[in-house]
């Protein structure tokens, strides 16, 4: 029977995901969980070691910069779908003005679809770097920032969608500020705004970060998730510090340290 409020379940020992409108149930048992999490960091390191070099001297100048600018452009508009689709469910249901069932609330089956695609998304992604190599940056000039972040979001995404407080808190915040940073992308935002999606960026993993620490806490249905699953748990504690920590950096450097200078967009180029 289908069910109206599609499992998830990501575990290293036991990967469960029930497919919205199907009634098949995904399972993934190790290694294929290992594979699946810690391998697309590995196999995106690489691609920006090895394919995507590779690719930039097989393609023409005009086809790299008509590939960023179709690549951008539809990274904005589905981040602007993901976004307003979770922002309607929250008014739709008042659960934006009630906090127990924001945190703790299974999403339904539409939304669960979205919630899939923007994990996928975060492979998807991984073509930014692929865009700065090919426009002649060194991974050096591109910076850890980057490299981390698209190295690491799709195993921190595979966590998060197991409360149902953080899936949501991400597509609507995520999605949110990556419409501002793929139109910017795209078509260029002005100047004086720029400094907007860097503070966004460390707002929203900061907001993620809290949502994700009181679950367990808030919701009787996840209260043991911590003791029972503690490496799925403290995952995201180990990833977006980091995030954090990179982009307060990038923040003075840009914005306070030098604000008459906006280095290369490269460093820019990618956060979550």
């Amino acid at each position: 029977m289908m069910s109206t409020k599609p499992l998830y379940s990501f575990r290293f020992e036991h990967f469960q995901m029930e497919i919205p409108y199907t009634t098949y149930t995904l399972h993934l048992y190790p290694p294929w969980t290992y594979i699946i999490s810690y391998g697309s960091g590995l196999f995106y390191m690489f691609l920006i070691l090895i394919i995507f070099p590779f690719l930039s001297s097989k393609l023409s100048t005009q086809a790299k910069n008509s590939f960023a600018k179709i690549h951008h452009t539809l990274l904005f508009v589905y981040s602007f779908i993901s976004f307003i689709s979770t922002l309607y469910y929250l008014l739709d249901t008042n659960e934006i003005r009630n906090w127990s069932k924001f945190l703790c609330s299974p999403i339904p089956s539409w939304l669960r679809l979205i919630s899939i695609t923007f994990t996928l998304s975060k492979i998807w992604e991984w073509l930014d770097t692929a865009i700065l190599i090919w426009k002649g940056y060194s991974l050096s000039k591109i910076g850890f920032l980057h490299i981390y972040h698209h190295a690491t979001t799709f195993l921190l995404f595979l966590c998060a969608m197991n409360f149902p407080g953080a899936e949501k808190s991400g597509m609507l915040l995520n999605g949110f500020v990556h419409t501002l940073m793929y139109y910017h992308f795209a078509f260029r935002l002005p100047k004086f705004l720029r400094p907007l999606i860097t503070t966004l960026q460390i707002v929203q993993l900061l907001t993620v970060t809290y949502v994700w620490h009181i679950v367990p806490s808030s919701c009787p249905a996840d209260q043991h998730f911590p003791k029972k699953n503690f490496v799925e748990f403290l995952l995201p504690y180990l990833i977006v510090p980091v995030y954090s920590l990179f982009f307060f950096k990038f923040f003075i450097e840009q914005y306070l340290l030098s604000p008459s200078t906006v280095k290369t967009e490269s460093s820019s180029n990618k956060k979550e």
